[in-house]
């Protein structure tokens, strides 16, 4: 039972993690991404490894790159990341490509970009999936290249598939795999043969029921986050199998994550009794409530107060329809931690040191047999 725990642990510590990866990790030469001619791309999904832990999503790099690396938070949350060579040494090739062609010129040559995070959790151990106009495969290859020595790659053959191995000048290896409109790169190349065994295979998340049923495709401008796990534990069983979506937001002060799940899902149990159940909680920069009445009664009366202070403008901010809300400020509730960790995903809990800076509001909307999630992370004053 304990390492069932660990691992859902880990896999729910992923939600934030790759986001937090971003921040930091190489991303800020970056253009915008966008979709072209989407009935004729690949389909990055059926390259996916379904055992994967965690997917990021994202058509719009820029968004991440220019606006995410300037909000007053992105120093905070750096300091405690490890940094990804691989992110590293393939997005930092784009400048070039960025200062001749402008971002015009890169988003046609660029559609889609995933990233996938594996076991054991770490920085490196994550796939890059570029999706590409099918005339701009050697586009693509010659930023691996460019970050390697100079000289011919290794080709090794997996499956009937080429891999290319690319060393880098700091020791580490590339691995790729190139296909139809597609390049997939790891610093692993045991993970881009489970990249070939997916597609081969047909086990990626792509033929994954259960990740399907959470998968919500964007067409345009959208940054998202697909991880193994719950996203409010209280409202599953221990042994649940889940996968959770969340659409990622920024501004200069807040970071957001948002999403949605059919309350008839099978991981999901009992989510009205399961909320009703909560006990509030009303304390000095702490408030947890259940109940849309409870909810409305308590955001009325703060959006009645001729002045506010930051806690009380967080719980404002919150919908009056909401079936439940949490507002905590993250320095108190960290003495206490373990008494929240139902509430919210459990990356928060055993890393509240990271948020000490932030004031978490959650929110939960139960509507007919929707379940809509937001969760608000506020700089304090």
């Amino acid at each position: 039972m304990r390492t069932m725990k660990l691992r859902v642990v880990a896999k729910l510590a992923v939600i934030v993690s790759i986001v937090l990866f971003c921040i930091g990790v190489g991303f800020y030469s970056f253009a915008q991404l966008k979709m072209v001619n989407e009935n004729k791309d690949a389909d990055l999904l059926s390259l996916v490894p379904h055992d994967c832990l965690a997917v990021l999503e994202t058509d719009n790099m820029e968004f991440l790159v220019n606006e995410l690396s300037q909000v007053n938070y992105a120093a905070q949350l750096d300091t405690t990341l490890s940094r990804s060579k691989l992110l590293s040494a393939v997005f930092n090739n784009l400048t070039p490509y960025i200062e001749n062609d402008g971002v015009h010129g890169l988003s046609n040559r660029l559609n889609r970009v995933m990233i996938s995070l594996h076991e054991p959790v770490s920085a490196d151990n994550i796939v890059i999936y570029f999706r590409v106009n099918s005339l701009d495969d050697g586009f693509l290859k010659s930023l691996v290249k460019n970050s390697s020595l100079d000289f011919v790659p290794k080709e090794e053959m997996y499956r009937g598939k080429k891999i290319g191995i690319y060393p880098l000048r700091d020791g580490n290896f590339i691995a790729t795999y190139a296909g139809k409109g597609f390049l997939a790169v790891s610093l692993q190349k045991r993970l881009i043969e489970e990249v070939i065994d997916a597609e081969r295979d047909k086990t990626s998340l792509k033929n994954d029921s259960t990740f399907m049923a959470s998968y919500q495709p964007k067409r345009a401008n959208f940054v998202t986050i697909y991880a193994h796990a719950a996203s409010i534990p209280l409202l599953t069983d221990q042994d649940a199998r889940c996968w959770s979506g969340f659409d990622l937001h920024f501004d200069n002060e807040v970071f957001y994550l948002s999403g949605s799940i059919d309350g008839r899902n099978s991981c999901i149990r009992d989510a009205g009794d399961r909320i009703a159940s909560v006990q509030p909680v009303v304390e000095d920069s702490l408030l947890v409530l259940a109940g849309t009445e409870k909810v409305d009664s308590c955001i009325s009366r703060i959006l009645a107060l001729p002045v506010r202070d930051r806690f009380q403008e967080c719980v404002a901010n919150l919908s009056r329809e909401a079936s439940f809300i949490m507002v905590a400020d993250m320095d108190k509730a960290g003495a206490d931690m373990r008494s929240f960790a139902s509430f919210i995903p459990s990356f928060f809990s055993r890393h509240w040191a990271l948020f000490r800076p932030f004031i978490l509001s959650v929110q939960i909307t139960h509507v007919e047999n929707r379940l809509s999630y937001l969760f608000v992370l506020s700089m304090k004053d």
